[in-house]
């Protein structure tokens, strides 16, 4: 009779056991945390704070991305921090993924050519970069530069490259306040600025200067530049979540960019 005893508080020990391993199991197969690094100051028109709420295209079409049916599994979580940590983050793995432009000295992160997607054709996206001036001398002054290689004076932010065609060659201004920018272009210090104009070759956006209340300024077309941007992830992410990296990538190529972009389309 005690064996049976024995044998009973042992099953019942062996199958409380049993359980708690079950309950542990059901709480670790919780959602897939994707931590997302965007910058904690405007970068418009991509990522932008109003009212204490951020917004912006690759933010909507991040959130497109993780509110697909195929990802029900996973929830992103938006980490602020300033933009160059965001990218020496990416590269030690203390964030998973973010939305950046390709740089082939960059070995450290892992982009969807190495998921076996074509890079040429993985772009999340594609910001045209378009020069805006005033009509008048300073328009006068740009279009000469174009037709005749003659000098003009550009204002640029840190952060926007100075790549061109060569057939123009502009005296660059750096100027890291974006109102000064403009400042500067109104009174005529400038002949022109550099901008964020249109996305994907075919959807013009408000720029951020018209966005700011400057309506006199011209955005003039083609656009000297365009950078591509893609979904970028952390060497430890994409060698724990392989197919999970793939089906992201997947997913920003097939969502529908159009409606994003037409809430950013020009007012005017």
């Amino acid at each position: 009779m005690r064996f049976f005893k024995r044998v009973s508080l042992c099953c019942l020990v062996v199958l409380v056991s049993l359980m708690d391993d079950s309950r542990a199991s059901i709480k670790d197969s919780g959602p897939t945390i994707v931590r997302f690094c965007v910058p904690q100051n405007d970068f418009y028109p991509f990522f932008i704070t109003r009212d204490g709420n951020l917004t912006g295209i690759n933010l909507e079409i991040t959130r497109q991305i993780f509110n697909s049916n195929s990802l029900q599994e996973v929830t992103v979580q938006f980490e602020k921090r300033p933009w160059k940590r965001c990218n020496a983050d990416l590269e030690k793995g203390n964030v998973d993924m973010m939305i950046g432009g390709f740089d082939e000295n960059r070995l450290d992160v892992v982009y969807p050519n190495e998921l076996g997607f074509s890079l040429r054709e993985s772009a999340v996206s594609t910001a045209d970069v378009c020069f805006s001036s005033i009509q008048g001398k300073q328009m006068e002054a740009v279009k000469k530069g174009f037709s005749e290689r003659a000098p003009f004076v550009v204002g640029i932010e840190p952060g926007f490259t100075k790549k061109h065609d060569d057939s123009i060659d502009p005296e660059w201004l750096v100027l890291f306040n974006p109102i000064e920018k403009y400042r500067m272009l109104e009174l005529g210090r400038v002949d022109a600025i550099v901008q964020v104009c249109r996305m994907d070759g075919k959807f013009p956006i408000e720029t951020k200067a018209e966005a700011a209340g400057f309506f006199s300024f011209e955005t003039i077309y083609p656009p000297y530049l365009s950078n591509p941007a893609y979904v970028l992830f952390s060497e430890d992410f994409a060698k724990q979540h392989e197919n999970l990296a793939k089906r992201i990538v997947a997913l920003s190529l097939s969502i529908d960019k159009a409606q994003v972009y037409d809430r950013y389309k020009p007012k005017n």
